[in-house]
């Protein structure tokens, strides 16, 4: 009898261990993590053929602004600015369109406090045009303006960066998508800079924020996401 009680142990602890065996090396889910660099160029790169429609909520801040909405408020004291428009002023927030047909083609519409803004690149030409009454005008330029990291290869600005370390973020919902995040941080001692991208599990970038420590911040962020892009989104804007 102890003989059958043993014999059937060891067929128990057998069949433990080719269940086990199966799990680890078969198509379950303990599959190792890949490298958040490996990851983070994937997205990038089907971010770079994508095409989609995408409002963002931006904010930013340039060089020499207040750090806080309370104290860019305090510069008004006394000016005719009334609060709210001081507000819409100081929080630094707006809103963005990005007619996005691959990385060669798009149209990226900026609205904001201080004023309007198109930028298009057709063709290895990038133009931008601003809408301030007399002031309106376009102009041919060398880079996109101050949302140039939403245009370009995470790889790219992983140069600028001059880094090749990426660490990987817990997820997040954004325009109720799943997004993958990641951020990496590099420049100089005197002008250090980070930057945080999220995307969509297809490949949509739906968040990024780009900021130099007591520098120039930027962020974008998506509240709404449609497919496709229409044909009359990529002609230049006449002023």
């Amino acid at each position: 009898m102890m003989r059958a009680m043993r014999a059937r142990m060891l067929i128990a602890l057998v069949g433990l261990s080719l269940v086990g065996s199966a799990c680890t090396n078969g198509g379950g889910s303990d599959r190792p993590a890949q490298d958040p660099r490996a990851r983070l160029d994937a997205l990038g790169e089907r971010w770079m053929t994508s095409v989609a429609t995408i409002t963002y909520r931006t904010t930013r801040r340039d060089p020499g602004e207040a750090t806080s909405p309370h104290q860019c408020l305090r510069q008004f004291v006394g000016d005719t600015v009334d609060r709210q428009t001081g507000l819409m002023l100081c929080s630094g927030t707006g809103e963005m369109r990005l007619a996005w047909e691959r990385s060669d083609r798009w149209r990226m519409d900026e609205e904001s406090a201080d004023g309007s803004s198109t930028s298009v690149f057709a063709s290895d030409e990038f133009v931008r045009c601003r809408f301030d009454g007399a002031a309106s005008g376009c102009i041919a330029v060398e880079k996109p303006g101050p949302f140039g990291s939403l245009v370009e290869a995470p790889a790219q600005t992983l140069d600028e960066l001059e880094t090749a370390a990426v660490t990987a973020e817990g997820p997040r919902t954004i325009a109720g998508m799943r997004a993958e995040c990641f951020n990496a941080t590099g420049g100089s001692a005197d002008a250090v800079r980070r930057v945080v991208w999220c995307f969509s599990r297809g490949g949509l970038l739906l968040s990024l924020f780009d900021g130099i420590r007591d520098g120039r911040v930027t962020s974008a962020e998506a509240t709404h996401v449609s497919p496709g892009v229409s044909a009359s989104d990529l002609i230049t804007p006449t002023t």
